[in-house]
């Protein structure tokens, strides 16, 4: 019998690469070929903290089925809508985000006896970490999952219903997987996980980021987004280590105290810029990036004002902009108030309009200057390549084909609002 080919589609966050290149290598050692496209089995790992997410997802799967393929769905939207997933035509095996170890069997399974498959674990209290370690990340940047799940129920989100109860991955598994990385030849890697401050029962991240900048060969560590009241004096000295890179993913969400307060945020704008400014002392260059939702049930024009006031005075490096979107099953969704669609539009653009604005004057700073960058990207359609400095700024530059994953010096030489571009130092 001929191989079976599998490729894999993934939608939302860094876990989510993570959890993809777990399942990528989990589908090889079972027999399947992995390949990019069309394959008889489609794997999408999926994404529902928006309603747009949502729906591209859906999108996404009836595609592979109209093309032929068996579909496996896995992810945060079957955890959250298994029912609703199960029915989408074409879908073959439907898994949530737990026991991911089990997904190749059940598509053998499925194969075999010919039949769907569901199979969506519920959550329970003290579930315990499921170590899913990756050999081979996909890109020159590994990332590697320490913890999983939330519990601050933000009233907007739908993140802890999908992702469960915090848990993590032991420091002695992290540290060994970190190792394993770095002998495989990866320079820079990424801690990631759904709300990492809550690493170890809190308080416990800043010990674990200082064991793993202690490997021998390991240049970059990069901690992805924290929740600004998770962030300590201690995480704050972290940024003091030479080989932790000087960028912080703190989400505002909102320049409103008002509006902070009915999302259900654990800070205000005052503790948010006193993190801002403390950070800064540390890390002069630090790359400060963002996610804002615009549009949230009850926003104002003037809250909406104070949210652009915040971004300006924050002077963030990049900026993510979301709409508010209705999650079922979350607080906010029962909200009045709710903001009309055209005028999320409106504040989502403006939003995306300055972002590009304060990126671009943050990258004009960078001029004449002198950058380590890790090289990532291929080759680009105007024969540049492109990586990312340690402030988390995307860098194009002219070099040779085998630089891919490899640090170099470049020399910034112009700025634009996503990207610089320079040339090699040499």
């Amino acid at each position: 019998m001929p191989m079976r080919t599998v490729s894999f589609r993934t939608f939302g966050c860094k876990q989510n690469r993570y959890d993809t290149d777990f399942l990528r290598e989990s589908f090889e050692k079972k027999g399947f070929k992995v390949v990019q496209g069309d394959a008889d089995v489609v794997v999408i790992n999926t994404c529902a903290v928006t309603s747009r997410s949502a729906q591209k997802c859906r999108q996404a799967i009836r595609a592979a089925a109209r093309r032929g393929a068996k579909v496996v769905v896995t992810g945060c939207y079957p955890q959250i809508a298994a029912g609703e997933v199960s029915r989408i035509p074409g879908v073959m095996v439907v898994s949530g985000v737990r026991e991911r170890s089990r997904l190749p069997d059940l598509v053998l399974e499925a194969l075999e006896r010919g039949e769907p498959i569901v199979d969506v674990k519920p959550h329970v209290q003290d579930e315990e970490f499921e170590d899913t370690p990756v050999e081979r990340p996909d890109l020159t940047r590994a990332f590697l999952k320490i913890q999983e799940g939330c519990g601050d129920f933000c009233t907007y989100c739908i993140v802890p219903y999908a992702r469960g109860p915090s848990r993590s991955k032991s420091p002695e598994s992290v540290v060994e997987e970190a190792e394993r990385l770095v002998r495989s030849g990866y320079k820079e890697i990424v801690l990631t996980g759904t709300h990492i401050g809550l690493y170890g029962g809190g308080g416990a991240l800043p010990k674990l980021i200082e064991r793993v900048s202690r490997i021998d060969g390991l240049i970059r560590i990069r901690v992805s987004s924290l929740e600004p009241h998770d962030v300590t004096p201690e995480l704050i000295d972290c940024l003091r280590l030479p080989n932790v890179c000087q960028h912080l993913h703190l989400p505002l969400q909102s320049g409103s105290d008002r509006i902070l307060r009915m999302m259900g945020r654990r800070y205000d704008v005052a503790l948010f810029m006193d993190i801002v400014r403390k950070a800064r002392k540390v890390a002069p260059d630090l790359g400060l990036t963002t996610d804002i939702i615009a549009g949230f049930p009850g926003e104002t024009e003037a809250d909406f004002q104070e949210t652009l006031s915040v971004m300006k005075e924050a002077a963030f490096s990049r900026v993510h902009a979301f709409k508010y979107s209705d999650r079922p099953g979350t607080r906010a969704s029962g909200f009045r108030d709710k903001v009309p669609e055209r005028v999320k539009e409106e504040r989502v653009s403006q939003v995306i309009a300055l972002g590009r604005e304060l990126s671009e004057d943050f990258h004009r700073r960078l001029v004449g200057r002198d950058f380590e960058v890790l090289v990532e990207d291929d080759r680009e359609k105007d024969g540049l390549l492109a990586g990312f400095t340690r402030n988390y700024v995307r860098c194009r530059f002219p070099g040779d084909d085998d630089l891919k994953g490899k640090v170099i010096g470049v020399t910034v030489q112009e700025a634009g609002p996503t990207d610089v571009t320079g040339i090699p130092r040499r």
